[in-house]
């Protein structure tokens, strides 16, 4: 099962900045991105950190594929 990230999609729909949500959620505008495009996947801490921001679940910042 493959885990597609959503965080990008929820940002803009709440029409937050990357730099925003990544200073709110105490990481680095890099590792935001590289969170949002797939690169890396956040630790549970920082996932939590990131859902907090966005006023979200963690599991709405991934869509699941078979």
């Amino acid at each position: 099962m493959e885990l597609k990230p959503r965080i990008r999609e929820i940002r803009e729909n709440k029409g937050l900045k990357q730099k925003f949500v990544a200073q709110k959620a105490g990481i680095s505008q890099q590792q935001l991105s590289d969170y949002e495009t797939g690169k890396a996947y956040p630790r549970i801490d920082k996932a939590y950190k990131i859902a907090a921001v966005l006023d979200c679940k963690v599991d709405d910042l991934y869509i699941k594929h078979p």
